[in-house]
This record gives C-alpha cells, sequence and structure tokens, in this order.
C-alpha cells in the first residue's frame, strides 16, 4: 500500500460536531466495533513500552478489519523517521501521531504523512514550549496537520488517565484541529470538550476494562457524551 497525503476528518464549517478518536485499540474486531459505535479515528499503539503496543502482524490485522486505513493512527514515540515512514507505507496509515521529543526539524522527514503532534502539558511553561515548538515549525516550512494535548506524567508518555488543569485547557492556543486527550472518560467529556472546544477529543483508558481491551458500552457512551457537546464553528 502506498501513501499519499489523506483527507483530514473534519466536520462542515457550521457545524457544531466534535470529532472522536479512539486510542489503543488491539483487538481487530473491537477495532471495527469503535468505528461502527461512531469513532471517527482510531489509534494504533507502536510504542514497545505501552501496554497496548501492538506488533507488525496484529497491526496489519487491525487494519484489515478497519477496511479504510485513512482512518488509522499510527502513535509513535521517539523513533527514526525512517521507521514511521516505513510502517505507515506499509500499512497505509493516514496519520501518524508523534508523542515523544520529536524536534520540529523532524517533520519534514516524514514527507506527506499527516502528522499529528502530541504535547504532554504539565504548566504554562509546558504552553509556552508548545508555542514555540509551532513558532518553528512554521519557520522550517513544516507544521504539524494537528496538535494534540495530553495531561504530564513523568513515568508515561500517555494513556496515564490524568487531567490537564482546566486553568490550562483555557490557555490552549487556537488551532484549526486541535485534539484533547488526558484522562477523558463518557462522564467528563462533554464537561471538556466544552472547555477547551476541540476540533476533537482523544481516548483510551477511560473506555477499556482493562489496557487495550476497550468495553463496548463506555466506547458508545463516550461517542453519544462527546456528540452532545455544542461548539459553534
Amino acid at each position: 500500500m502506498s501513501v499519499g497525503r489523506p483527507s483530514i476528518p473534519a466536520a462542515p464549517p457550521t457545524s457544531t460536531r466534535v470529532l472522536v478518536k479512539i486510542c489503543g485499540i488491539t483487538r481487530p474486531e473491537q477495532a471495527a466495533a469503535c468505528l461502527h459505535a461512531g469513532a471517527d479515528w482510531i489509534g494504533l499503539n507502536f510504542h514497545p513500552a505501552s501496554p497496548r503496543f501492538v506488533n507488525s502482524a496484529q497491526a496489519e490485522a487491525l487494519v484489515e478489519a478497519v477496511g479504510d486505513a485513512a482512518r488509522v493512527v499510527g502513535v509513535f514515540v521517539d523513533r527514526p523517521a525512517s521507521e514511521v515512514r516505513a510502517v505507515a507505507t506499509r500499512l497505509g496509515l493516514g496519520a501518524v501521531q508523534l508523542h515523544g521529543a520529536e524536534p520540529p526539524a523532524y517533520y519534514g522527514e516524514l514527507g506527506s504523512l499527516t502528522i499529528v503532534r502530541a504535547y504532554r502539558i504539565r504548566d504554562e511553561s509546558s504552553l509556552a514550549a508548545l508555542r514555540a515548538d509551532l513558532e518553528e515549525s512554521e519557520r522550517l516550512g513544516r507544521a504539524p496537520d494537528c496538535i494534540l494535548v495530553d495531561a504530564f506524567d513523568p513515568a508515561r508518555v500517555g494513556g496515564t488517565g490524568r487531567l490537564i488543569e482546566d486553568i490550562l485547557l483555557q490557555q490552549l492556543p487556537s488551532h484549526p484541529r486541535l485534539i484533547v486527550a488526558g484522562g477523558l472518560t463518557p462522564e467528563n467529556v462533554a464537561e471538556r470538550a466544552a472547555t477547551a472546544r476541540p476540533w476533537m477529543v482523544d481516548v483510551a483508558g477511560g473506555v477499556e476494562s482493562r489496557p487495550g481491551e476497550k468495553d463496548l458500552a463506555r466506547v458508545e457512551a463516550f461517542v453519544r457524551s462527546a456528540r452532545a457537546v455544542e461548539l459553534r464553528r
């Protein structure tokens, strides 16, 4: 399979719809079920230290079950750009999510791949670093297509279940494709989305019975709650 720049899922300009990404999928039948429940994207975790890690054979089965690789995002942490490109090309992934310390100069090495850049938000200095990263990437001529904000955890790079403080959510820079993650659940996603007004919300642990095992009733509840938020574009 070859990778060109895929179309990024988006709502019409006047829509109030919040998009949904379910991350950390490990089972093919659950990948298909999450999309059937209304998810716009699913995420596959290629970080070996994650409890939601999938290997090459698992990833191929997951993409096949989805039937639309453009709706699958590969999550990578500090891997060589050549490796990220190779995995994305082989699987036909729609986008790659960078969840490590990859610098702005790295983005240009990914060619035409759609880039979701994740930032771990701990305090106002994290927001300043985010803004500086975006400014530098613009200067270099290759900015991320989407930005994702997640809660900071000193031991883990994602899927921590921690929440970003409300005051920090309110200070996020404006971006047309802002994705909010970090401790989201069916019970709090509507409130968090109303505060941050994102393009998309991203969940992993908040809809699981255990890491990598999605509770489809919670997935459906999460999608319903996210869709209930009215945002004026």
